[in-house]
């Protein structure tokens, strides 16, 4: 019965977690809510709950996750190295922008250590319950919408309208959707077609590329799973693919991203590598350029670079100025930063790597989702990166692992 207990709890909390993190910004919008900051504060839990798990029975680690946490200690000396060459100071600042890259890895942790092995398997069933009710919801709040208009909107995307319904943005509800579309992934697909269906027209709606992008990614790697004599996907399987797709639309990438004297992204990217080549090798530091910190404070970087002449990047009107993840790491932590986090993206795709099945399908879209908006947005510093690397940890705390991924219990060993 002590055990039943302790499930019961488990699975509310896996559930309560899942919840919170997609529809944050939507509570967020409540003015009792307003003031939270509900993933900052549930995610500052889960660090508390990852110190108490490890103090009161502690669990091993796998080699690669300890070589990803030296990894990031590099990054956070890179940054306050940075800070101090910069001239960039502001305790609180500094310390919110360690915050906001850290606690997506402390989410993948809290997945890994919170829940037993096998837990994330036999919540199955149930996500895939959940994932129906969430799209079947929103779904009617589309068809409602269309009709009369409960949320109205003025932007025009792709020839549509967009919707965002009860999300402050539409990639918000774009996100939220693909998120349910992969929980309904993880068992009987051919049942949950109509479901499906229904997420692909919340998405098409949404008028988000990257949505529409991924939902052909995803339906590749169902049928791959279908009709593939082997159930594991070789990353290898991705470079040619990669490769066709940068070259197909590398001029848009190019203008979009580089060397555009209008787009608000390129002039992010210019931005960045002249101040990597500043303040080499260890950039500027901490709430410097492109985080939400350094707009609060509104960094002298800004005005060094004549940002007040563009539209968006001015002190009264900032909504550009944080709209890249890479951009803003190229230019706090420079190229070792940025090195340093590229080794850490391939060991999450090594381990992936060693996965199979749908597990390895579900962990894979997610990561690949995850990478695609770091170009675009601050994705990894928001709710939708804090929920996307708890589900990897979780996914690979799971007892459906490979032989060969084994946990290793380093500080027993010596280190000679």
């Amino acid at each position: 019965m002590q055990q039943t207990r302790r499930d019961q709890v488990a699975t509310f909390l896996f559930f309560a977690f899942i919840t919170v993190m997609l529809f944050s910004p939507v509570l967020e919008n409540v003015p009792v809510l307003s003031s939270l900051n509900l993933d900052n504060m549930v995610t500052f839990l889960c660090l508390g709950a990852i110190l108490l798990f490890q103090l009161k029975q502690p669990k091993a680690w796998m080699a690669q996750e300890y070589l990803i946490l030296a990894l990031l200690l590099i990054i956070i000396c890179l940054g306050i190295f940075g800070n101090t060459v910069s001239g960039i100071h502001g305790t609180k600042f500094i310390i919110l922008d360690m915050w906001s890259i850290s606690k997506c890895f402390v989410a993948y942790f809290f997945g890994r250590l919170a829940f037993k092995p096998g837990f994330f398997s036999s919540q199955i069933n149930r996500l895939v319950l959940y994932g129906k009710w969430v799209i079947g919801i929103l779904f009617i709040l589309l068809l409602m919408n269309l009709v009369y208009p409960i949320w109205p909107s003025t932007e025009i995307r792709m020839g549509i309208k967009t919707q965002y319904l009860i999300f402050p943005h539409a990639t918000y509800l774009s996100a939220t959707t693909f998120f349910c579309m992969l929980f309904l992934g993880l068992k009987n697909v051919r049942h949950n077609i109509p479901f499906l269906a229904m997420g692909s027209i919340l998405i098409f709606f949404a008028a988000r590329n990257k949505g529409l992008i991924f939902i052909a990614i995803y339906f590749f790697m169902l049928l791959f799973q279908h009709y593939a004599k082997t159930k594991s996907f070789k990353i290898s399987y991705l470079i040619l693919p990669v490769v066709t797709l940068v070259a197909s639309f590398w001029e848009v990438i190019d203008t979009r991203l580089l060397s555009s004297t209008t787009s608000a992204r390129s002039i992010l990217y210019q931005a960045a590598f002249k101040i990597a080549d500043m303040y080499a090798p260890f950039g500027a530091g901490f709430a410097s350029f492109g985080s939400g910190s350094s707009v609060k404070n509104y960094s002298s970087l800004y005005d060094m670079l004549r940002f007040y002449d563009y539209y968006g990047f001015t002190r009264d009107n900032p909504q550009y100025l944080n709209d890249s993840y890479i951009a803003m790491f190229i230019a706090q932590f420079g190229y070792i930063g940025i090195a340093c986090f590229a080794m850490i993206l391939v060991i999450f795709l090594l381990m992936i790597n060693r996965r199979s099945g749908r597990i390895q399908a579900f962990t894979l879209v997610l990561f690949l989702y995850a990478v695609t908006s770091l170009f675009t947005e601050l994705y990894l510093t928001t709710n939708l990166g804090v929920i996307t690397f708890f589900f990897i940890g979780i996914a690979f705390g799971d007892e459906g692992r490979r032989p060969d991924l084994r946990k290793e219990v380093l500080w027993k060993k010596p280190f000679h």
